[in-house]
């Protein structure tokens, strides 16, 4: 029951019961020129409140993303003190295995810095590719040992499933197919790769900004490209076979190791703190079986942990919750664990 009350006022102000939150906000500078911003209750002091750190996605916006802003001031809402550093690499839609590294470090020096927090209580929240990264950093020996409670939203736990997951689900959510080519396609096609480099990249933010018809950037970037690039990304937007064909190579172009360095699968041995996984029922990016391999894997190794899948969530974002009344027991269980393991 516990779990139930301590997130049923997030709950409340995603389904627009509460209108009127009080939070108050700081930005921080961070090691590094890491921008940061800190959420907590108006009327609180943050020194005494438990701490969430708090990841953002890959999103071009990072740390000003209105709907990460929403999340780190709800989270605040129900009692925390919640900070929102900026990743460069992750703003910039780089997928980077220093991103787990960068990620440890953030937590270390978070978890140091009672500036913010009451310097004991340190949880760790986050999404998508960023959830399974921060699942393998606080697995990690020295943040380990500093994390209290961890939650991860629509992650992966094996990238060599992910990776064609996203290819297959292109005409459902294209966005994580086109920061996948960004990424690779110097490494798949690397005579193209000049002309493709900004194509995708643009055409991932189009997509991230809801640029459409005059306002998208990426078709006046492509047809200034030679016509093997053209050719290349059409097919590569149209057609689902040769998109199949390309995640095979892509996926082939690299030692086993490579994909396994991302996967939380093969790195989460030193994971000490309790986790709440939580993953849309028909989330288009990440299926939520890699949630359910990551619940799977907790309970064989006797790890504390709980999982649930919403119809209130398509990829770590949220339906109108009047719609999906079915969606809310699972939200409450996981956010409510998620924070009662944070508390205690």
């Amino acid at each position: 029951m516990r779990q139930y009350l301590l997130s049923f006022p997030l709950i409340s102000l995603y389904g627009g019961l509460i209108k009127n939150k009080k939070i108050q906000n700081e930005s921080l500078s961070l090691k590094n020129k890491r921008r940061a911003n800190v959420y907590w209750p108006a009327g609180k002091n943050r020194n005494k409140l438990p701490g969430i750190y708090l990841q953002h996605g890959m999103s071009i916006l990072g740390i000003d993303d209105q709907r990460i802003i929403e999340l780190a001031e709800n989270l605040a809402y129900c009692g925390f003190s919640v900070i929102l550093p900026e990743l460069v690499e992750v703003k910039g839609l780089f997928l980077k295995t220093e991103t787990i590294d960068h990620i440890e470090e953030l937590g270390i020096e978070l978890s140091d810095n009672n500036s913010w927090y009451d310097g004991k209580r340190f949880g760790f929240f986050s999404v998508s590719f960023s959830g399974g990264m921060g699942l393998i950093a606080c697995s990690r020996p020295k943040l380990a040992e500093r994390v209290s409670s961890i939650m991860a939203v629509g992650a992966y736990s094996d990238f060599l499933d992910t990776f064609p997951f996203v290819f297959q689900n292109y005409d459902s959510d294209n966005y994580g197919v086109l920061v996948l080519f960004y990424n690779l396609i110097e490494r798949l096609e690397p005579k193209l790769a000049s002309d493709l480099l900004p194509v995708f990249y643009e055409a991932a933010v189009d997509n991230a900004l809801l640029r459409t018809k005059d306002a998208a950037k990426a078709p006046a970037l492509l047809k200034k490209t030679k016509k093997a690039s053209q050719d290349f990304y059409h097919k590569a937007t149209t057609s689902a076979s040769f998109r199949e064909e390309i995640a095979k190579r892509m996926l082939g172009s690299y030692d086993i190791s490579v994909p396994k360095a991302f996967s939380p699968y093969y790195n989460m041995n030193g994971l000490k703190a309790p986790v709440s996984l939580l993953h849309g029922e028909t989330d288009p990016v990440i299926s939520p079986k890699e949630s359910e391999k990551l619940a799977r894997y907790f309970h064989e190794k006797g790890h504390k942990f709980i999982f649930r899948t919403s119809s209130a969530l398509v990829h770590g974002d949220q339906l109108p919750l009047h719609t999906q009344i079915a969606g809310i027991p699972p939200l409450l269980q996981t956010f409510g664990s998620f924070f009662n393991w944070l508390k205690n």
